[in-house]
């Protein structure tokens, strides 16, 4: 009788065999959506890091037709009080028409976005989220500013720029 009586008060609830409870059903939903969330913010930052990557083999590519326009011009870089490269007009179009790059790159999020604040021909601080911003105003040297989300292997995040 005693043997009886301690199975009893240790078996309090009947297995079920038709399916789960609310706590196991709970749990199972909780880690599902844990895990969504985790792999969502991952996923952003890849987005993020592949973008920026995007934008420094783009200024790469511009500094090398660059470099190409220079050796084809007698007279020297293109002049440019200040705009964001684009195939449309201006730096980018001739670029295009010297036939040193067939398609101009323009940024991945901002294609058309001024920087908000330039000090000599360069995009400074408050600026945020601007295209490939080229400046020159001689014949030998000339500025691309640009603008990268985070820190990575491509450059710091925020203001970056190129002077040659």
């Amino acid at each position: 009788m005693f043997k009886k009586t301690y199975n009893n008060f240790f078996s309090f609830r009947k297995i079920s065999k038709n399916g789960f409870t609310l706590i196991e059903l709970l749990v199972v939903i909780s880690i599902i959506g844990f895990l969504t969330v985790a792999s969502v913010v991952v996923f952003n930052i890849v987005r993020m890091n592949a973008r920026d990557a995007v934008r420094a083999g783009n200024v790469a590519t511009i500094t090398r037709a660059l470099a190409m326009y220079l050796n084809d011009s007698i007279t020297g870089y293109p002049a440019s009080a200040g705009e964001c490269i684009s195939a449309s007009s201006g730096v980018g179009a001739g670029l295009k028409t010297a036939q040193v790059l067939l398609t101009v790159p323009a940024d991945p999020l901002w294609p058309a976005t001024v920087p908000s604040s330039v000090s000599d021909g360069l995009a400074v601080s408050p600026s945020i989220n601007f295209c490939y911003y080229y400046f020159s105003d001689s014949k030998d040297q000339f500025k691309i500013s640009y603008y990268l989300e985070s820190n990575s292997k491509s450059g710091n995040a925020g203001i970056n720029t190129i002077t040659q």
